[in-house]
């Protein structure tokens, strides 16, 4: 089997097979339904609700947070996160999220999801208004990349 058969079995078994019809059923109808705009929006939303849902434990450090991220990811089986403090800002690589593996490509608004979720959870951290979890560059179906930092 070669690199790229074994990256497409990962992101087959990504999403468990109870939900892959169901959620590849759903982004069908947001797709028709919706400008991409709007689901990524919505998906944003989504993500902040889930956030408040699974708050994470208060943190004292840039670390911390990402620890406490990344046990609660775990528990989801939902891959994991990195935070790197770039001075102005903080990257965050979010590895292995099913949800964006399982759309590998067909809907540019999935990780919103993560965005939104991101964003709660610097806020919820005290994070200042200022500030927001934007998209940035270097992403893949297998990493979604975002980065906290200054808004105008």
């Amino acid at each position: 089997m070669s690199a790229l058969e074994l990256l497409d079995h990962y992101r087959l078994q990504a999403c468990s097979s109870q939900w892959r019809g169901f959620v590849l059923a759903m982004a069908e109808e947001f797709m028709e339904a919706l400008p991409e705009a709007d689901l990524a929006r919505l998906m944003a939303r989504i993500g902040e609700r889930f956030a408040r849902a699974h708050p994470l434990p208060q943190a004292v450090s840039l670390e911390d947070l990402e620890t406490s991220a990344n046990v609660l990811w775990s528990t989801l089986t939902w891959g994991q996160v990195r935070f790197q403090d770039q001075g102005d800002g903080v990257r965050i690589e979010h590895l292995a999220a099913p949800l964006t593996a399982l759309l590998a490509g067909q809907a540019g608004w999935a990780p919103a999801f993560l965005q939104g979720v991101y964003r709660q959870w610097f806020s919820q951290a005290g994070m200042l208004p200022a500030l927001d979890v934007q998209p940035a560059a270097g992403g893949s179906a297998d990493v979604s990349c975002y980065v906290l930092a200054r808004v105008s």
